[in-house]
């Protein structure tokens, strides 16, 4: 697996990577109406490049191309970080998560931050980051929730 930076064509297989995620991954935490609300947010690979491009966005890729993808905002909020299902246990998420907080760290950012998801909660909980609280948001007409969590990084 090789970690790199984003580039502009990988914008449709990271949409792709985001549906599956969110549709399929997430299926044992969320509703489908839940899901179908959050999928509808990333649908078109040119309004996730608009908003990727000015973000340090890495991306995991195997034999069969692009297996996932980690964002991060100029002001160090963890924007997203997503791996195709069959790459759950399998290292992909631990690899993007660390290239990014390896960035981040060297970018000079102090701490970062992140609305998780109830699976990415447990991720980056086992990875050192802090529950700060739970949050709930509506997305056409659909509430779900999400969770604020921190991390102080060692400079």
């Amino acid at each position: 697996m090789l970690i790199r930076d984003y580039i502009h064509t990988d914008a449709k297989d990271l949409v792709e990577i985001f549906q599956s995620a969110v549709l399929e991954g997430s299926a044992p935490l969320y509703t489908a109406g839940q899901r179908k609300a959050w999928a509808s947010r990333i649908t078109d690979p040119s309004a996730l490049h608009d908003r990727l491009k000015d973000q340090t966005c890495r991306v995991a890729i195997g034999d069969s191309g692009a297996l996932g993808f980690a964002a991060l905002q100029a002001n160090g909020h963890l924007d997203m970080l997503f791996v195709r299902p069959g790459q759950r246990r399998r290292g992909t998420a631990g690899a993007l998560h660390d290239a990014l907080l390896e960035r981040a760290a060297s970018d000079g950012h102090a701490g970062l931050s992140v609305h998780a998801s109830h699976l990415a909660r447990r991720f980056l909980a086992k990875r050192g980051w802090q529950f700060v609280r739970t949050e709930t948001v509506n997305l056409h007409g659909v509430t779900l929730e999400h969770h604020y969590m921190t991390l102080q990084l060692n400079r």
